[in-house]
């Protein structure tokens, strides 16, 4: 993924109505056919816009891209910040982890885009535009459990880290293959919810 050009700040609200337009048929576009088949023509079109006023916002798909990123990250960031703040010695941390994965099966529904994007780029990669927030999650997390007095047995910080780098990729790809309908979907979430709570509970000594 080559670097980006700065996306155009939105300054008046006509503006970013039709900047929300236009990453909104993003993430349809890039959901439906991934990164590397959607182009800025087929997005502009979803968004009833000529190529001409996409490009008035957002220089290439690269730019586009990045702010879809921005965007997951602007909704994550709240909601994840609010339930790990739960985490407390003596918290029952299985409760907070099945809270933050039905939050990410919330997110992952209002951002199909971003997570087909991360399938292609993923975030593991350092020059992902996902690796951010891949980052900024872990490093919530951690500090979570750092605060509270949670670590592994042995007391390591790296393998606090590795856990819940290990917790977070499972739950994006798990979430990524999940059934469409909405039942199917449902019991997946919980499955998912109490796999990755088990697994918290038994590697950390807090829990």
């Amino acid at each position: 993924m080559t670097a980006a050009r700065a996306a155009r700040e939105p300054q008046q609200g006509r503006s970013r109505e039709t900047v929300e337009r236009i990453l909104e048929a993003a993430e349809q576009e890039i959901s439906g056919r991934g990164v590397a088949a959607a182009g800025t023509r087929a997005i502009a079109a979803r968004a009833g816009l000529s190529v001409g006023a996409l490009y008035r916002f957002f220089p290439d798909k690269d730019a586009i891209v990045d702010a879809l990123t921005r965007r997951y990250l602007a909704d994550l960031t709240p909601a994840y910040a609010a339930t790990v703040a739960q985490v407390a010695p003596g918290a029952d941390l299985a409760q907070v982890v099945r809270t933050l994965v039905s939050q990410a099966a919330e997110l992952q529904l209002a951002h199909p885009g971003y997570y087909r994007l991360t399938e292609e780029l993923p975030p593991e990669d350092g020059d992902s535009p996902a690796h951010q927030v891949r980052e900024s999650v872990v490093d919530l997390f951690v500090g979570a459990l750092r605060s509270a007095g949670v670590g592994t047995p042995g007391g390591d910080p790296t393998e606090v880290r590795r856990v819940v780098a290990l917790c977070v990729e499972t739950v994006r790809h798990t979430l990524g293959r999940a059934p469409v309908d909405a039942e199917g979907r449902e019991a997946a979430v919980e499955e998912l919810s109490g796999m990755v709570a088990a697994y918290v509970q038994a590697r950390f000594s807090g829990g």
